[in-house]
């Protein structure tokens, strides 16, 4: 729009936000609410259109027209784990899934599972951390201090923490996880947030006039994000 363009967004949601939503969620992230807050304003101050509630399923309509896909990533599910149903995927929590006072938290490595156990235990609740891979977050890109603070802040308070140790199934008042000694341990809990990624999922594929950003071409964070849609505006 600041460079003379018409743009016009087609959310298939009632509010502008996306995946933003649930990753500013946490209270010590008022700042990116704030974030999200400038960038409702702006679409209004600017005068750009936005249609809610409209979802695109064919990009045909649209011709040669530049195209940007936002459309995001779905949560991996462990679907092969008996009783997954019975979880809350971290954005449905993120979004205001209740949960009881002790909860599980599976993770696979990422930053979205040790924040949440995090946010919970600011709530009042019992977090409990069962990770996948030998290291609470092993991703990349993660601030270095955002990462050590977790790691010692749920060391001080003495969360439990299950390193190398794969979820086995889900029950109704606990989980069975496989340690990484090969044995079974049964941990008791009043419900199951699950953590285990996310996979882009892109409305269309990436051509000459069709282009992704955000999580639906890699998932990211908000700085990759942000200045992947800065990236691509600028080029148009």
């Amino acid at each position: 729009k600041l460079r003379g363009h018409n743009p016009i967004i087609h959310e298939k949601s009632d509010v502008l936000g996306g995946t933003f939503i649930p990753a500013s969620a946490e209270s010590y992230k008022g700042k990116l609410r704030d974030l999200l807050d400038w960038y409702r304003r702006q679409m209004t101050k600017l005068g750009i259109e936005v249609r809610l509630n409209d979802e695109i399923k064919d990009i045909a309509a649209f011709g040669s027209d530049p195209v940007i896909i936002a459309t995001g990533s779905t949560p991996r599910l462990l679907r092969r784990v008996p009783g997954y149903e019975k979880m809350i995927e971290g954005c449905d929590y993120l979004n205001g899934a209740e949960v009881g006072n002790t909860v599980a938290v599976i993770t696979a490595g990422g930053l979205t599972g040790c924040e949440i156990a995090y946010e919970l235990a600011l709530q009042g609740k019992n977090p409990i951390i069962v990770e996948m891979k030998d290291d609470l977050i092993s991703q990349t890109g993660v601030c270095l201090a955002n990462s050590s603070y977790l790691r010692e802040w749920f060391a001080l308070h003495k969360t439990p923490v299950y390193l190398e140790t794969t979820l086995k199934e889900v029950k109704d008042g606990s989980i069975v996880c496989t340690g990484k000694d090969g044995k079974d341990i049964s941990i008791d809990c009043d419900s199951v947030i699950s953590c285990a990624g996310y996979i882009p999922a892109p409305l269309a594929e990436k051509s000459g006039n069709v282009h992704l950003v955000g999580d639906c071409l890699a998932i990211g964070n908000l700085r990759s994000v942000v200045w992947r849609a800065y990236d691509v505006a600028m080029k148009i």
